[in-house]
């Protein structure tokens, strides 16, 4: 599977998302007040000690898809301290900035990092292994997005790749942010159960206790043990007869190939 660079505007280098832009558009973007949380609904609130927690950000991205600036937020994955993995859709389209930031427990914080580049891996649907659902996933297109920030974040450890050929447990772990009216939401976690998995790898799951809404795309799902969460994939879509919330997840594997941003 091959990294796509996205047709990302910027004067200079075109893979690099434009940096110098005028002040009170930055500030938008930068500036997420943290109200009553619309993110996972149920699941657990953050702790501040929590591994898989310290390593969940949330992404905004100012998009100008007709003339009108749009700020869309999603979760993401700290990979390294200067790469984060999230769902390409949270970047579609032709980005003009886009930036990451921290969270404390359950609670965001005012440290924000600048996304200078990305790189889109796009993934098939493939076949299930079991025929259940197979005939939602023609509906749904799945894929992973690398994102390079201009500043390293530091105090925070990256989470690892899992290792696939051990195989999916019976147990997964998701963590996103969700949104707060027109801002990002507290960081929870909840409990998976995969269903089933895709010869491309990717991972149809039910939440337990909880449901999956806006702005938790992009977000982690690990396997937990004792060494540490492992970064199994990314959670993508929600199949739901009632949007934006659902308890049917649909996981893109954590797959970044070779950027080279």
């Amino acid at each position: 599977m091959t990294m796509k660079r996205l047709p990302i505007p910027a004067t200079g280098e075109k893979r690099r998302i434009i940096s110098c832009l005028p002040g009170w558009l930055m500030a938008m973007a930068l500036t997420w007040s943290v109200g009553p949380a619309h993110a996972i609904e149920g699941g657990t609130l953050a702790q501040a000690n929590d591994l898989l927690a310290r390593a969940t950000v949330a992404v905004g991205t100012l998009v100008q898809p007709d003339g009108s600036l749009r700020l869309s937020r999603c979760s993401g994955a700290l990979i390294a301290p200067d790469l984060v993995l999230t769902a390409a859709h949270c970047i579609r389209g032709n980005p003009v900035g886009a930036v990451v930031g921290l969270y404390q427990g359950s609670r965001r914080i005012a440290s924000t990092h600048r996304v200078a580049a990305a790189a889109r891996h796009a993934v098939g649907s493939g076949h299930l292994a079991s025929r259940d659902l197979a005939d939602m996933l023609n509906e749904i297109s799945l894929d992973v997005a690398v994102l390079r920030l201009e500043t390293p974040v530091r105090g925070r450890k990256p989470l690892r790749l899992a290792d696939r050929s051990q195989g999916i447990p019976s147990t997964l772990q998701l963590a996103g942010v969700g949104l707060s009216g027109r801002a990002a939401g507290s960081l929870k976690t909840a409990t998976l159960r995969p269903l089933a998995v895709t010869e491309t790898g990717l991972i149809i799951a039910r939440t337990v206790g909880a449901r999956v809404c806006m702005g938790d795309s992009g977000g982690p799902v690990v396997i937990p043990s004792r060494s540490g969460p492992r970064l199994v994939g990314l959670a993508s879509a929600v199949i739901t007869p009632q949007a934006p919330c659902g308890n049917i997840l649909m996981i893109a594997p954590a797959t970044i190939g070779s950027p080279q941003l």
